[in-house]
C-alpha cells in the first residue's frame, strides 16, 4: 500500500498523479478501510487506499484518500460518488491537492466549545473565514455526549490563520469559556519529530 498522499512523494508538478489522487470527506465514524475500497474499487482499479486515523487511538478524522491506476476513473468516481449518502453522512469526494506550503497548518483543533454545538453551528462560527473542507465534532466514547471538541480543517493555510486570529479567546453564543483554536498535529510522528526537534534544540542551547 502506497502513502495516503498517493503521488504526494513524487513531484509536485505531475499533474497526471493528482489526478488520480482523491480525497473524500466526510467518512462514517465507523467506515474502516476495507468498506472505503470496496465502494471506490466498483469504479476502476485501486493503487492505494487509506482512512486517516490519529494513530494512537485509532479514533478516524473522518476523512481518507483514494488513489486510482487511471485518471478517468477518478474523475468518473467524482461524478458518480460524491454526494452519495452512506449511514448519517454524505460524501464530498474531490481531487487531493499535492503537498504544499498553503496547504499545510490548515487543519486546526478546537476546544471549548459549547457542549450542545452543531456541525450548522460550527459553520457559522468558522466558515466566514474561508473554505471548510472538513469538520469533525468530537463525541464521548462511552456517552456519545459532545466533549465541546471539534476538527475544523479549511482549504487554505491563510484561512486557517485567520480564523485562529480572530477566533482564539473568543467566548462563542451559548458559551462560558473563552475558544483555544490552534493548528492540530496531523501524526503522531509529525508531533514526534516536534519535540525531537525542540529536545535537540534545547540540548544544544545549553551547551553554549
Amino acid at each position: 500500500m502506497t502513502d495516503f498522499g498517493g503521488g504526494q512523494n513524487r513531484s509536485q508538478g505531475d499533474d497526471g498523479d493528482a489526478r488520480t489522487n482523491l480525497i473524500v470527506n466526510y467518512l462514517p465514524q465507523n467506515m474502516t478501510e476495507k468498506e472505503l475500497y470496496s465502494m471506490f474499487v466498483t469504479i476502476g482499479p485501486v493503487e492505494s487506499c487509506r482512512v486517516m486515523k490519529d494513530f494512537k487511538t485509532g479514533y478516524s478524522y473522518g476523512f481518507g484518500f483514494v488513489n486510482y491506476s487511471k485518471a478517468e476513473d477518478a474523475a468518473h468516481a467524482i461524478s458518480t460518488l460524491n454526494g452519495l449518502q452512506v449511514q448519517n453522512k454524505r460524501l464530498k469526494v474531490s481531487f487531493a491537492r499535492p503537498s504544499g506550503d498553503d496547504i499545510k497548518e490548515t487543519n486546526l483543533y478546537v476546544t471549548n466549545l459549547p457542549k450542545n454545538v452543531s456541525e450548522a453551528q460550527l459553520d457559522g462560527l468558522f466558515g466566514k473565514f474561508g473554505t471548510i473542507v472538513q469538520k469533525n465534532l468530537l463525541k464521548d466514547k462511552i456517552t456519545g455526549m459532545p466533549r465541546g471538541v471539534a476538527f475544523v480543517r479549511f482549504d487554505r493555510r491563510e484561512e486557517a490563520m485567520e480564523a485562529i486570529q480572530h477566533m482564539n479567546g473568543v467566548i462563542p453564543e451559548g458559551g462560558t469559556e473563552p475558544l483555544c483554536v490552534k493548528i492540530a498535529e496531523e501524526h503522531g510522528k509529525q508531533k514526534a519529530a516536534y519535540y525531537a526537534g525542540w529536545q535537540a534544540g534545547y540540548t544544544q542551547s545549553r551547551d553554549y
